[in-house]
């Protein structure tokens, strides 16, 4: 019988230090992409080795794959709720009696590689964890016909089943709370590279004006980097040499608290107060919303269902293959109140609808709510 690799082993097999192992492992920033290649493969080719042992010591039901795809890395690297979603799906699958072998594509990566490697694992079923998966990539993948259950993200075009967050209705929620508060002029801070999932965020945004909006307002839609050093930098260029006709909106919501975050340190050397000029939400209710001054405002949302409903979906689907209808299941969210949103409403509570259509909107750093 085979033994795990712990982390020790691993580098001093490699050369590194544990801490770099349990960063690449982890997918959290802190080491050099090839550190991370060299990681990963190493991790995958162990777990490779020792799938057979797995199910040989585990009830003979078959066994899964979680693959970890990136195109960029540059939105997962960045938010340290992926490594705890990760854990979650193991954590169910083993409940369940599953072998997993997690399998990370990685930016750069011989992609037809990638799928043979894949295909040679011999599993029943996979996990495809979708943040920044996209549509060409997805047909490549579902090519190994196994079935299959995408997390945080789904593709209108492609029947596939997937278990994500309600990413367009956070955003409603998001925009609906700021109308609350009296905001009328609401910009959006649109991360990038524009993954799927930040598409349904600025889908939201734009139903929330045409619900929540005023078309005498502007609502600029300004594209920032997901790390936060970068979205400051970026941010604070762009408050500096801002496009002709910009007006600063009394509230901002964000694809992410990363983003959200680097632009309030951005806004404050400009001489912009949060929240008493400027308004802001986040979106993940990560560690930085609670450090950061003032508190950031945000949407929590939940990852331990996210992980749990995706394997027990893939289970059903292995437990009875004549249910290949495809579903999409989406996991609620919840508005976290902070310090960064400023009521400017005489009365809480006095939301309307108009029943406008969406306005135009200025446009800034490429994006737009049109």
């Amino acid at each position: 019988m085979g033994t795990h690799l712990k982390n020790k082993d691993i580098a001093r097999i490699l050369g590194i230090s544990a801490t770099a192992v349990s960063l690449a492992v982890n997918g959290r920033p802190g080491v050099s992409n090839e550190t991370r290649r060299r990681v990963l493969e190493l991790v995958n080719e162990r777990n490779r080795q020792s799938l057979g042992e797995a199910l040989a010591s585990t009830r003979a039901n078959g066994s899964l794959l979680l693959v970890i795809h990136k195109t960029t890395g540059e939105v997962i690297n960045n938010l340290p709720f992926f490594s705890a979603l990760i854990e979650t799906v193991q954590a169910e699958a083993y409940r369940l009696g599953y072998p997993i072998t997690i399998a990370h594509h990685l930016p750069g990566q011989d992609f037809e590689e990638h799928l043979e490697y894949l295909a040679g694992l011999d599993a029943n079923g996979m996990v495809l964890e979708a943040t920044e998966l996209d549509e060409p990539h997805l047909r490549r993948y579902l090519e190994l016909d196994l079935p299959t259950v995408l997390l945080d993200g789904y593709f209108d075009l492609v029947p596939v089943s997937a278990v994500t967050l309600d990413d367009q209705t956070s955003m409603l929620r998001a925009f609906a709370y700021a109308a609350d508060c009296g905001h009328r002029a609401i910009g959006f801070l649109a991360g990038t590279p524009r993954i799927n999932n930040f598409i349904h965020h600025l889908d939201g945004f734009r139903k929330g004006i045409a619900e929540f909006g005023d078309k005498r307002a502007a609502h600029p839609v300004i594209e920032l980097p997901c790390q936060i050093d970068a979205a400051y930098r970026a941010m604070a260029a762009y408050l500096a040499r801002p496009p002709r006709g910009f007006t600063m909106p009394t509230c901002f919501i964000a694809d992410l608290d990363n983003i959200a975050v680097g632009a309030m340190r951005a806004l404050a050397e400009a001489g912009v107060r949060i929240p008493e000029d400027v308004s802001m939400i986040g979106y993940g209710d990560t560690v930085a919303a609670k450090v950061c001054r003032p508190q950031l405002t945000t949407t929590r949302i939940n990852l331990y269902d996210s992980g749990r409903l995706a394997v027990q979906r893939l289970a059903d689907l292995l437990a009875h293959p004549e249910r290949q209808s495809a579903t999409t299941t989406f996991v609620s969210s919840e508005l976290i109140e902070r310090d960064s949103v400023r009521c400017l409403a005489k009365q809480a509570g006095s939301r309307t609808r108009n029943g406008t259509p969406a306005m135009e909107i200025s446009s800034a750093g490429g994006g737009s709510a049109d």
